[in-house]
């Protein structure tokens, strides 16, 4: 009887086991990062998009101080003038920030989605989700308003 009970217990906490295993314990996954996921009208660059390059692209990521990939920090404390009228190193004569010249920007060719543009470059972020929809057009806003840095 005991070797009946032990046997089943081990039945049990076997598939017990197997189960947990084979779970999804994943959870939902937030694009916006946990930024609010708007395209600002009017964005100001300390309130709308430098908490984008933070969360995304430079706190634990390629583009800190520490790493610079590429050549570009984004940090606060020199991503303005590392993105507004800075040349980018990945393809020279390009600049990353051409105020009120969203279409001229080697940036947001960097983040959005179309392959072309990018010139066989990766599309930003790597290693991780793009930026969501509303993020590009709102960067996208502050460049065409004059990428202005508040």
């Amino acid at each position: 009887m005991i070797g009946r009970l032990v046997g089943t217990l081990c039945a049990s906490l076997g598939f017990a086991i197997g189960v947990a295993a084979c779970a999804d314990f994943e959870t939902v996954t937030d694009p916006a990062f946990g930024l609010p996921d708007v395209v600002v009208e009017t964005p100001s660059f300390v309130t709308d998009i430098q908490p984008i390059f933070d969360r995304r692209c430079s706190i634990g990521g390629c583009h800190s101080l520490a790493t610079a990939q590429g050549g570009l920090s984004l940090d606060a404390s020199v991503s303005y003038g590392s993105l507004v009228g800075a040349e980018a190193r990945t393809r020279p004569g390009f600049i990353r920030v051409v105020p009120f010249e969203p279409g001229s920007s080697w940036l947001l060719r960097m983040i959005g989605p179309d392959d072309v543009a990018r010139e066989g470059h990766p599309r930003m972020p790597l290693a991780s989700s793009p930026l969501t929809p509303n993020q590009i057009a709102t960067i996208e806003r502050w460049i065409q308003q004059g990428a202005q840095p508040d």
